[in-house]
C-alpha cells in the first residue's frame, strides 16, 4: 500500500465515523497539493466547526512542516474552525491533538507519539459530546 493510500485510507475511515456520530462532513481530496490552504477534512453540526488534519505514519514521531501548520491554522482562523491533527497509528487507531500540543522546530512541529498518547484528546470530546472523559 503506498504512502497516498494508507493516508486516503485513513481519512475516510474517520469521515464515516464523524458521519455516525451526526456531523455533516467533506474530504478535501488532494487538499495538500492545492494551491490555497484546506483541510482534509471538514466536519459541521450545528454548534461545532472542526477541520482535521489527517496523518497516517507508524513511527514514534510525527513531523508537519512549519508552512503546511501555519497555512492550516490561517485557514482555520479564517472559517472559525478548531483544527485537530488525527494521527492514525498502526494498530492503534486514532490520536486527537491539538496543534498547541507540537512543539515547533526548525522546518516542522514535531510531536513524539509518546506525548502524543498522554495529550490526546477522546474523540468525543473534540466533537462536543461528551465534556470530559469518564474515569
Amino acid at each position: 500500500m503506498t504512502k497516498y493510500e494508507k493516508g486516503a485510507n485513513a481519512e475516510r475511515e474517520l469521515l464515516k465515523t464523524l458521519w455516525a456520530l451526526g456531523f455533516s462532513v467533506v474530504r478535501t481530496a488532494g487538499s495538500g497539493k492545492t494551491s490555497l490552504p484546506s483541510p482534509d477534512i471538514v466536519a459541521l453540526n450545528r454548534s461545532k466547526k472542526l477541520a482535521f488534519e489527517c496523518k497516517a505514519w507508524n513511527a514514534n514521531y510525527l513531523n508537519i512542516p512549519v508552512g503546511q501548520m501555519e497555512e492550516q491554522l490561517e485557514w482555520c482562523e479564517r472559517a472559525g474552525a478548531e483544527m485537530i491533527v488525527a494521527w492514525k497509528v498502526l494498530r492503534q487507531g486514532f490520536l486527537f491533538l491539538r496543534p498547541a500540543d507540537f512543539v515547533k522546530t526548525g522546518k516542522s512541529y514535531a510531536i513524539t507519539l509518546k506525548k502524543a498518547r498522554s495529550c490526546a484528546i477522546n474523540l468525543n470530546v473534540v466533537l462536543g459530546l461528551q465534556s470530559k472523559l469518564n474515569i
